[in-house]
């Protein structure tokens, strides 16, 4: 029943599944056959449910699930009708279902993969496409669906280090695209293009909300920007409210593509009128843009943390370090942005001369980082320069020097080795 009534809820459905499995795996082959066969009178009208209402059709599903999972034509029914009301979760646990009592259906593993990467499980599609690749080594069709599946597990992997919810993360797709470029993931538009074709494919048999979000994605990563903020305006219009991830999904967009307009006019002047007044105007509307933005969706989202934490972030690089900090210090209350808000209280300390409040901060933050990472480094970093500041220098050799052995090129760490070696 809860999730029959709850059926926004992803994580319902896994263990429901997980009982029903494990309840399944007990019963005689008789009692599976005979309860397939009971089910078999229901399957037409649940299709049919799934035309007009498919939540209905989805519950329809659930007794009959619920005395026996192994029911692969049931599954498959279920499977539809979430399709049909973009309920991806619900299909991938479906087809999951299957693949655990019939694990060598290759059909039934390409339809799990195409729901994990409807759910924004693009490495677990993955390594379905790496496994049919090993079992097909000689179909050309195989190879190709494991280049798209490798080409779409890069545009999602992204920063998942990054604290803040996994639907977030996974949702952040410009961060995701950010990091696969500095790493090397993504050489160019190739594989990004690969996608966008394969979206519109989808798109043109079954327009979704989720594929358009996915669509816009794989613009950004092409450097498509217009096209991108045109998909991420469509999706939003779609859904009628204010999602603030896809609210910054488009401030994304709309800046990357005025920056494009100013990197253009810098690099060729000459062939522009007035082209510094043009650089100008583009640059306060890029700020006044994202101020709005941010703004807004903190005031529209007041628990909202990250939404909290963006906007102290923005005032804290428009050098208002007394607001950005009284931000950060209420979004630090929260367990999931406390270290990160620390290390930003910090640095606001030492923007206002105050370095030995900033140690005691950094020093917190770093209680629980174990592994040496971006932000472990970025901790340590500020760490070590309000050590310098105080008149630590052992303190701070030791914090600089511990960030070169993981990065020899971090910021400017070599040269304040230097310069604290040379005086002592």
């Amino acid at each position: 029943p809860v999730v029959v009534y709850n059926p926004e809820v992803p994580q319902l459905f896994d263990r429901l599944r997980e009982c029903e499995i494990a309840k399944t795996k007990q019963l005689g082959a008789g009692i599976k056959a005979w309860n397939q066969f009971i089910s078999a009178f229901l399957l037409a009208v649940v299709y049919l449910r799934a035309m007009f209402d498919p939540q209905a059709a989805m519950a329809m599903c659930e007794r009959p699930l619920g005395k026996c999972v192994d029911q692969p034509l049931l599954l498959e029914a279920l499977a539809f009708a979430a399709n049909r009301c973009d309920a991806p979760w619900i299909e991938a646990t479906s087809y999951n279902v299957i693949r655990v009592f019939h694990p060598g259906n290759d059909n039934v593993m390409r339809k799990l993969a195409a729901a994990m990467q409807r759910n924004n499980q693009a490495q677990e599609a993955l390594k379905i496409f790496q496994m049919l690749a090993r079992k097909h080594p000689d179909k050309l069709s195989v190879q190709n669906e494991l280049r798209e599946a490798m080409a779409m597990a890069s545009l999602e992997s992204g920063s998942w280090e990054k604290e803040g919810s996994t639907q977030n993360k996974a949702n952040d797709a410009q961060d995701a695209v950010i990091q696969q470029l500095l790493e090397g993931t993504i050489h160019d538009a190739e594989q990004a293009q690969l996608l966008i074709d394969r979206f519109n494919e989808e798109l043109a048999k079954n327009d979704s909300i989720d594929m358009r979000r996915k669509l816009a994605d794989a613009y950004m990563v092409k450097g498509d920007y217009e096209e991108a903020y045109n998909q991420y305006k469509l999706v939003s219009d779609k859904l009628g409210v204010l999602d603030p991830v896809l609210d910054k999904q488009i401030e994304r967009a709309y800046l990357a593509m005025l920056n494009s307009s100013v990197e253009t006019l810098r690099a060729n002047p000459e062939a522009y009128e007035d082209a510094e007044g043009q650089i100008s105007q583009l640059e306060k509307e890029a700020f006044s843009y994202r101020k709005r933005h941010v703004f807004n969706r903190a005031k529209r989202f007041p628990n909202d943390m990250q939404l909290q934490y963006d906007l102290a972030e923005f005032y804290y690089q428009q050098n208002d370090f007394a607001e950005a900090r009284r931000i950060f210090e209420l979004v630090a209350e929260n367990p999931l942005k406390r270290r990160a808000s620390l290390v930003y209280i910090a640095r606001c300390c030492l923007k206002t001369g105050q370095p030995g409040e900033a140690i005691p901060l950094l020093e917190e933050a770093l209680r629980d980082m174990f592994r040496m990472d971006k932000y472990k480094r970025e901790a340590l970093y500020y760490l070590g320069i309000a050590r310098q500041e105080t008149g630590d220098t052992d303190g701070a050799l030791a914090n600089f020097r511990q960030i070169q052995s993981s990065m020899e090129n971090y910021c400017d760490v070599g040269e304040l080795i230097a310069q604290l070696t040379k005086s002592e």
